[in-house]
């Protein structure tokens, strides 16, 4: 669990999603243009701090592309609150590729964990380390179509956008926690069991 939260504090999980949230939340109360600007200097600011930490500049790219996905959204459908759609899709994508590689026997945390590691998918073979991945990459399907069906329930109903970030927040952070804290245990797990006994 540990090594998952410092993996989401280096990586900068979190980073790309701020400029779309404060973009929604401004544009959605003051105006398009008052959003898009706040949702710049959003990216701004997350790029000098990053930059003062030493740490990658690839979260700003992410909420570049995130601010700039949102804010086209918004632009043709004259709602801020639409724009969450795209969140919608990117997590109901994620889930069925998950899904569909639990379908086909390799689990894809598994997949992507041998890959981070260029090793073999030595895993296959072990039906302990197989049924880890299996839960973890099952966890994250079921993870990320619940935030996606929480955040499309808010949405048809027409909530205020209040609702649709408090949603978006609410589960944003914890549920990429979960899904990278079960990567990681089925990864050390898959590890540890390969190794030769003292």
């Amino acid at each position: 669990m540990r090594a998952a939260w410092q993996s989401i504090r280096r990586s900068g999980a979190v980073a790309p999603e701020l400029p779309a949230i404060v973009f929604v939340a401004v544009a959605s109360g003051t105006g398009f243009w008052w959003g898009l600007g706040a949702g710049v200097l959003t990216v701004a600011g997350v790029l000098i701090s990053r930059n003062r930490r030493g740490l990658s500049k690839r979260p700003v790219l992410g909420g570049s592309v995130g601010l700039a996905v949102a804010a086209a959204i918004a632009h043709q459908t004259g709602s801020a609150a639409s724009s969450l759609l795209a969140d919608i899709c990117v997590d109901l994508t994620i889930a069925a590729a998950l899904a569909i590689s639990l379908a086909v026997r390799r689990p894809l945390i598994g997949v992507l964990w041998s890959a981070a590691r260029r090793e073999p998918l030595l895993w296959r073979t072990d039906r302990s380390a197989h049924r880890a991945y299996d839960l973890a990459t099952a966890l994250g399907a079921a993870a990320l179509s619940a935030r996606a069906l929480a955040l499309t329930i808010v949405y048809l109903n027409h909530e205020p956008v209040a609702w649709l970030l408090s949603v978006k927040i609410t589960l944003g952070l914890p549920v990429t926690f979960l899904v990278l804290a079960s990567a990681y245990a089925a990864g050390l797990h898959d590890e540890q069991h390969r190794k030769p006994p003292a």
